[in-house]
């Protein structure tokens, strides 16, 4: 009877392992591709595929260079084209085409000059039809800044003389000598007697100033302002005067009418179809060198123009007050339309409007139909210039203080299509 054999080994050793046993080695060296060429030869059996000199020199090339080489396949020799003489004979072409432009210019000298502006020409504006052009011109629009300050419209032309002022004194009876010398003097004498003061001694005190003597006072106003200074200052206390003396239920106050302001403004030198549509007011007689003489030493134009107007603008601004019903709806709209345009005039762009300001919001109050003269008011006020910046500038005119005054700034000019 055998043992049984014992399940478990004799030996507890553990297994060796080899790869730790092992001796480094050293790296092998680095072989040159001739060593390689040597030790390890290519079998003559095994096709080798190597690349061709035009294969490296087509890789190394641009994408420029490649798009303008012709494609050349590898396999067939009889295609090959070697990139150098390909180079060299397009370097011989250029050349050879600079040689006959170089000839052509010297046979033909101006057409070099005609190809050139046809380029251009070509390069900078295209080539438009005449009516196409006008409307390109009508509605171009420069690169510049907005000037701060606008245009402005020529209105009143430059006068070296001003109208002569004739006083209307055939229906006047004198009541004292004094009065009866001034009233028979020649213009030149009853512009004395106003630069004197004899004026005022004449008829500030009196129970009734004759109204012929008020509009002759209006229209000096026109003058230079030396004498308008004075004619201005006399027609004032005039004015202030018959208030006091008469009474309220009974009073007469002078207010010059809508086509006396428009022949003043005519006499400062306006001429415009809208300010007076019968043409510039004349006289028959011409200005003398003596009247003129008066006023020798002047501030300048645009300065004596302002203080003219200004002169304007307070008087009417006191009869409106004495007198709100002194003009109707139509003529408030037609005296606007002549103050604003008045306004834009170019030497006044830069001078302060106070009292068109002041007038013209007054104006605005004294409209009995409102507000169904509103659109009409902003319909004649667009017409008074083709310019917007001109336009914005008469729509500041009108001060926002009052509510009528906002709602033409509101409305602003609507603008007649029509007219583009």
């Amino acid at each position: 009877m055998q043992m049984p054999r014992d399940s478990f080994p004799t030996d507890w050793s553990p297994p060796p392992v080899e790869f730790l046993n092992k001796p480094k080695k050293a790296p092998p060296a680095k072989k040159g591709p001739l060593e390689d060429l040597e030790k390890d030869p290519p079998d003559p059996n095994q096709k080798v595929e190597l690349a061709s000199l035009e294969e490296l020199f087509w890789n190394m090339a641009s994408p420029s260079q490649q798009a303008g080489t012709p494609e050349i396949s590898s396999g067939s020799s009889q295609c090959y084209i070697n990139n150098l003489d390909y180079l060299l004979q397009e370097k011989r072409e250029q050349a050879l085409e600079q040689e006959w432009e170089q000839l052509l210019q010297q046979t033909h000298p101006r057409l070099k000059s005609s190809v050139c502006d046809d380029n251009d020409d070509s390069d900078t504006e295209a080539v438009l039809m005449p009516e196409h052009r006008m409307l390109v011109e009508k509605f171009s629009v420069s690169l510049q800044v907005i000037s701060p300050v606008h245009p402005g419209e020529t209105v009143f032309l430059p006068r070296r003389h001003p109208l002569p002022c004739f006083l209307d004194s055939s229906r006047l009876k004198p009541h004292s000598p004094l009065e009866e010398l001034f009233l028979r003097s020649s213009l030149p004498e009853q512009l004395s007697f106003l630069h004197n003061g004899l004026l005022s001694n004449l008829y500030l005190h009196a129970a009734d100033c004759p109204q012929p003597l008020l509009q002759w006072l209006f229209q000096l106003l026109t003058w230079p302002p030396e004498t308008s200074s004075r004619a201005f200052g006399l027609l004032w206390d005039l004015s202030i005067d018959g208030l006091f003396r008469q009474p309220d239920e009974d009073m007469h106050f002078w207010c010059p009418s809508l086509q006396e302001v428009k022949e003043v403004f005519s006499s400062l030198g306006a001429y415009n179809p809208a300010l007076y549509p019968q043409g510039p007011f004349q006289h028959s007689a011409r200005v003398l060198e003596s009247e003129a003489s008066l006023d020798s030493q002047d501030p300048p134009q645009e300065v004596a123009l302002d203080i003219k107007l200004n002169y304007i603008y307070k008087f009417l601004t006191l009869c409106l007050l004495v007198r709100p019903v002194s003009y109707t709806d139509a003529s408030i709209l037609d005296l606007m339309e002549l103050l604003c345009r008045a306004g834009l005039d170019v030497g006044l762009c830069l001078l302060p409007k106070t009292d068109l300001q002041q007038l013209l919001l007054l104006l605005l109050e004294r409209i009995q139909e409102w507000p169904g003269k509103l659109q009409p008011l902003c319909c004649a006020l667009s017409w008074v210039s083709d310019h917007h910046h001109n336009l914005l500038a008469l729509v500041q005119f009108f001060l926002d203080v009052t509510p009528r005054g906002r709602w033409v700034l509101l409305n602003h000019i609507p603008r007649d299509l029509s007219r583009i």
